[in-house]
C-alpha cells in the first residue's frame, strides 16, 4: 500500500485510525473536505494503529466481517453532511489483513459542517478544519 510505504508518518494528508470510530472519523472526513490550507484534502487509513505519529506495523486491521457493515454505516453518515459530501472508499489488503482507506478529495461546496457527535439522536452541527496533524472544530 503506497500510503503507508511513502508516508509512513501521520501528517496534515494522513491520519491513521486504529478502529472504526464514526464520530472521530467524520470529524477528519470533514475537516479535509474543507481543506482550508487547499493542499488537496486527506486519506483516513481505518485499521492502522500509530504510535507517536507513525504508523505501527503489521497493520491490526479490521476484520473482514465487519467491512460491509462499516461501509454501509459510512453510507448513511454521509447524508449528514451539510452540505451533502461523498468520500471514496477502498478496501485494501496490507500486512495479511483489510484496512479501509477513505480518501476525502477537497470539496466543490465547502464550508461542510457535521455533527458533533454523528451517532447521537439530537445533532449539533459544527465545521471542522485541518490543523497540522489534528482535525479540530473551526
Amino acid at each position: 500500500m503506497n500510503l503507508l510505504n511513502k508516508q509512513k508518518i501521520e501528517s496534515n494528508r494522513i491520519e491513521f485510525k486504529k478502529g472504526w470510530n464514526p464520530v472521530t472519523t467524520y470529524h477528519s472526513i470533514c475537516a479535509f473536505a474543507n481543506d482550508i490550507d487547499n493542499i488537496g484534502g486527506g486519506y483516513i487509513l481505518i485499521g492502522v494503529e500509530e504510535s507517536a505519529g507513525v504508523a505501527v506495523r503489521p497493520v491490526k486491521g479490521i476484520p473482514i466481517e465487519q467491512l460491509d457493515k462499516i461501509q454501509r454505516e459510512i453510507v448513511n453518515f454521509n447524508n449528514l453532511i451539510d452540505p451533502f459530501y461523498s468520500p471514496r472508499l477502498s478496501v485494501e489488503e496490507v500486512d495479511g489483513v483489510h484496512i479501509l482507506v477513505v480518501w476525502v478529495p477537497s470539496g466543490y461546496n465547502r464550508p461542510y459542517a457535521v455533527p458533533k457527535d454523528i451517532t447521537a439522536k439530537h445533532k449539533q452541527y459544527s465545521f471542522y478544519i485541518r490543523y497540522g496533524t489534528s482535525s479540530i472544530e473551526a
